[in-house]
């Protein structure tokens, strides 16, 4: 017993005490491990500091006014500026005819303006295609001042582009042009 007593102790000592780690490349300061390559993707999209955008009324109307050309099909450096922690990679969008801007109301730290569209219809990627949804809608943009700037807050990720642009940038079947086309004489009556 004081034989097994004594052998015990010997490896309790052996095992607390171990050999010396710092020289041993496991011992060597690394730095953290980074996340993940979305991680990293998403977080640059959302910490966007470029400093612009000292006008929120126009920021409102570029980012419109560009949406609607079809610009941000796939987001730009403008698109990530602009926003607060921007989306991208559409698969569907939506067609419009026409917008308007108006303020709601302007702070120090923020502002709110109403867009108003006159929608089409519809794009969904692939057999989807186009479909008619004529309507008149109102979204309310709202834009808060940081540091660096004014940025749009909110989803707006999905694109709402003119019928041009439609017909100009999305894989469009002969039946979507024609859909298409048949909302544009039905929204013009």
């Amino acid at each position: 017993m004081r034989y097994t007593l004594s052998l015990t102790t010997l490896l309790a000592l052996v095992g607390c005490h171990g050999q010396d780690t710092t020289k041993t490349p496991a011992a060597e300061t690394r730095p953290a491990a980074a996340d993940s390559q979305a991680t990293r993707d998403k977080n640059l999209l959302c910490r966007d500091t470029t400093p612009g955008h000292p006008d929120p009324g126009k920021l409102v109307r570029d980012y419109v006014k560009r949406d609607a050309s079809g610009e941000f099909l796939s987001s730009n450096k403008f698109w990530v500026s602009a926003t607060e922690c921007a989306e991208g990679g559409p698969d569907v969008a939506q067609v419009i005819t026409a917008y308007a801007v108006d303020s709601i109301g302007i702070r120090a730290d923020t502002a709110r303006f109403a867009v108003t569209y006159h929608f089409l219809g519809d794009l969904l990627s692939g057999a989807g295609g186009f479909t008619a949804k004529v309507r008149t809608e109102t979204d309310t943009f709202v834009v808060i001042h940081r540091p660096y700037g004014w940025r749009i807050v909110g989803g707006h990720g999905m694109p709402i582009m003119m019928r041009e642009a439609a017909r100009r940038f999305w894989p469009l079947t002969r039946a979507d042009v024609a859909r298409l086309d048949s909302a544009a004489r039905v929204a013009a009556n």
